[in-house]
């Protein structure tokens, strides 16, 4: 599971960032610090949006970037950012965005499989209002931990 990638080194909790590209930046900076994916996946995270608009904003206040791996992903990744202030990704029901897991995998089935796994936590409105409501690392671990185990 893409969960099991999920470590406090690719936690942000309270983030500052003043656009979606930067939010998106910011978690983007995380899995490259792990050596999930380069500079240049990050850079087609914010290309998705540019092109195909908003889509990766999955219910209220919650977005998922990725990409399409190009040779620019080494390992399955995630990471959590959370927001002091909220972000407008220019989604017209689901704006604006306090939090962003953001994902990687090196292969299409790993990375279908992984926005799966996610988008099954998004459907809990009790597990996405904890998550937007943390104030530390290790509270975003402990709830992500405790919605994957149950």
């Amino acid at each position: 599971m893409i969960i099991d990638q999920l470590t406090r080194d690719v936690v942000h909790c309270q983030a500052s960032a003043h656009t979606w590209q930067e939010a998106v930046r910011m978690a983007g900076h995380l899995l490259e610090r792990v050596g999930a994916c380069d500079a240049s996946y990050t850079d087609a995270m914010i290309a998705s949006v540019e092109t195909f608009g908003p889509y990766m904003v999955l219910e209220e206040g919650i977005a998922m970037p990725h990409a399409q791996a190009n040779n620019n992903v080494s390992k399955a990744g995630i990471c959590v950012v959370t927001l002091a202030t909220p972000v407008a990704f220019g989604h017209e029901e689901f704006d604006p965005v306090r939090v962003l897991i953001g994902i990687c995998a090196p292969d299409p089935q790993a990375h279908l499989a992984g926005l799966g796994e996610l988008a099954q936590m998004f459907e809990d409105e009790d597990a996405v209002n904890k998550l937007s409501s943390c104030t530390t690392e290790d509270e975003i671990l402990n709830v992500m931990a405790s919605f994957f185990v149950a």
